[in-house]
Order: structure tokens, then sequence, then C-alpha cells
């Protein structure tokens, strides 16, 4: 029988939001050219959604991760056979959780313009503003669960402009690339977990530093990503308004778009992969506590809790954090069959990356490569989830 207190905590959400629904409804269904979401609303959810910003723990944290860069670096360059003077980066953001709500939402308008740019082409299939409050609830909502739980981000500032659409008025300069840390997350993982605050930084700090190492070092990599949104923000038909009928049509020759899907997919795994492996390679050699810190990851992401489990189901996240797995799995297995010079291989262009049956079969990558087949598979355990 269902716990009395869980029932009464998710009645209450499911009437805050009817209500929110409701008093957003009519504005909404006013106005037929808002955006996709409404980012506003977005916003509010996901603050009231993540359990407080927590902006005390972060204010004198920002110092204490600046050293941490400079030690790191040298191991980092090792591990990915790098001189360490071509490794020489990493701007780190000590954020709140509504800073990383904030990066979050001005990262998914930067990626949704050229979609809401041509919403006036989609005709009968265009997004019925009756359903923008409820996806808005949602997005929300999921931003706000992942703001309690993510430790660390790499933004590379990914961005698309359709060719002809000029900046918006509001627009602003893009950012830099940036490294973000949830300080009130790590710390009270620290608490948690029982692990030492500076060796749980400095695990987190490897892994994300290892993002930035991907995409500072390999230009065309972000090219490459920003190549692939370009791809699949197109509209059927060359963005006119079509009908209902013609759109059917066009629904049925979507079989390119999964493709992208697909190559999007196993890029994510690889870069995901990659960021576990070259943290656990040399988190053994340098860490002391690697062991300890290693299973305590391993409990963060096997017991979540059942409300952050499902939505972790619906959402598609606990796919992804399979699809990461299943990237280590790649890379290990293209190391023991053609060691280094097979890993660097992957990030020497666009073409060498895998695509996602490769990632599950790492031997016909190896095959396209002309490296061979992959040697036995190792026994030295199963990769994890990514940290963050």
């Amino acid at each position: 029988m269902p716990d009395l207190k869980s029932v009464l905590a998710w009645s209450a959400v499911a009437a805050g939001v009817a209500i929110a629904a409701e008093r957003r409804l009519s504005k909404s269904l006013a106005d037929p050219d808002s955006p996709v979401l409404d980012w506003e609303l977005v916003r509010r959810t996901a603050y009231s959604r993540c359990g407080g910003d927590g902006l005390a723990a972060v204010e004198q944290a920002g110092l204490d991760y600046d050293p941490l860069v400079a030690e790191l670096v040298p191991m980092l360059a090792e591990a990915c056979h790098t001189d360490a003077q071509q490794a020489s980066f990493g701007r780190v953001r000590v954020v709140g959780r509504h800073g990383f709500i904030d990066q979050n939402l001005a990262m998914m308008r930067r990626l949704l313009r050229p979609i809401e740019e041509q919403q006036a082409g989609w005709g009968a299939m265009r997004p019925s503003p009756l359903m923008r409050v409820p996806s808005s609830l949602y997005v929300g909502t999921l931003i706000g669960l992942m703001a309690r739980r993510v430790l660390g981000q790499y933004d590379p500032v990914l961005t698309f402009t359709p060719k002809g659409v000029p900046p918006g008025p509001d627009d602003e300069p893009l950012p830099q690339p940036a490294l973000l840390i949830v300080e009130p997350n790590v710390r009270r993982f620290s608490e948690s977990s029982e692990l030492p605050l500076d060796s749980l930084r400095r695990w987190l700090m490897l892994h994300e530093l290892t993002h930035a190492w991907q995409f500072e070092l390999h230009p065309w990599l972000r090219e490459y990503l920003i190549s692939l949104i370009g791809e699949l923000s197109r509209l059927p038909g060359g963005g006119r308004n079509l009908g209902l009928e013609e759109l059917v049509q066009a629904a049925r020759s979507l079989r390119p778009q999964l493709a992208i899907v697909g190559r999007l997919q196993a890029v994510m795994a690889v870069l995901e992969g990659h960021g576990n492996y070259v943290m656990r390679e040399a988190g053994r050699r340098h860490f002391p506590d690697f062991d300890t810190l290693d299973q305590a990851f391993h409990r963060r992401h096997e017991q979540p809790q059942p409300a952050e489990r499902l939505l972790l189901w619906i959402s598609g996240i606990a796919f992804k954090l399979q699809q990461y797995q299943q990237g280590e799995r790649f890379l290990r297995a293209v190391e023991a069959a053609a060691g280094q010079p097979g890993l660097d291989r992957i990030w020497t262009g666009a073409e060498a990356l895998p695509g996602w049956s490769e990632v599950r079969r790492p031997e016909q990558w190896l095959l396209r490569m002309s490296l061979g087949p992959p040697a036995a598979e190792q026994t030295t355990g199963h990769p994890q989830a990514a940290p963050a």
C-alpha cells in the first residue's frame, strides 16, 4: 500500500501543475506566435523544483578550484598522451543550482532558436498553444531535478543559426566555453558519502577537464556537432507552409533524420565514455583513494530516489547513462586491440568517429579504420555511468 506522505506529496504536485497550467493557459492561447516553450515558466518551475539555490556554499569556493586545474592538467595530458602546454585550459565557474538552471536554459534557447524561427512553416503540425504550458512545466521540472543532482558540466557553447536569419534584437554575444561546478551538490554528496571534499573535487574536475580537452584541442568536433544540429532543424519542404497531407508524406521520408539522431547518440556516448576512461586511468595512477571514489559514484547512480528514477526513465536520461557505459566499453575495446594509436585515431576528424552500431560493436569500427579485430574483453570490472 502506498505511503500516505507520498500520496499527499504527489497530489500536491499534480494540483500545483494544474493551477499553474490554468493561470498560464489564457495567455498562451492568446499568443499563437509565442515560442515553443514558455521560457519564463520553465525557469520558475525549475527554480521551485531544485531545492534552493545553495548560493551561500558557493561564494568562497571559486578560489579552491584554480589550483586544482593546475594540478590536474599534467595528469590529463599524461592520460591523453598530449603535451601539457597544449592542455593549458580550464575556465571554471562555480555556481549554485539557479546558476546551473540559467546556464542550461541559455544553452537550450540557443539550440532551439532555429526551430522557433521556422515555426511559420509548420502549418498544421505547428505546436498547439494548449501544449505549451504542460511542455514548459515538464521541461522545468526535469531541469530542476537535474540541478539537484548534477555535480559538474562542460558547456562547449553550441549554437546554430539558419542561413538568412539575422541575429535577434535580444541576442547577446556568445559566451566562452566554460566548466561549471555546482558546488552545493558537490558538498552535499561529499557529506552524504563521507568523502573528503578535496578528493571529490579533484575526481570531478578530472572528468570535466577531459571534456574541455575534447573540444578545445579538436575544434572540428564543435563544428561537427553544430552541423548535425543544423541538419536536424531543417523542415520538410524547405520551410514553406505545408498542409497536413504534405507533412504526413514528408514524415514517411524521415529515415535520414533518424540516422542523424544515431550519429548524435554515438558522439555523446564516445565523449562521456572517454571522460570516464581518462578519469579512471589517471585516477588509478595518481589518487590514493581511487577505489573509494569510484565505488561512491557507482552507488550514487545505482540508488536514486523512486521519484527521480521514474523521471530519469521517462525523460530518457537513464538510457543515456547506459549509452555512456557503452562508450567506455568501446574505448577499452579499442585500446585492447590497437593501443594508444587506436584511441588517438578517434580524434583525427569527424570521419573517424564511430556510428552507433560501431559503438556497440567495436570490431566494426576497428575494421573500418584498418586496425584489426578487438582483443578479448577485459575482466577488470564493468564501466559505470559518468559522475556528472
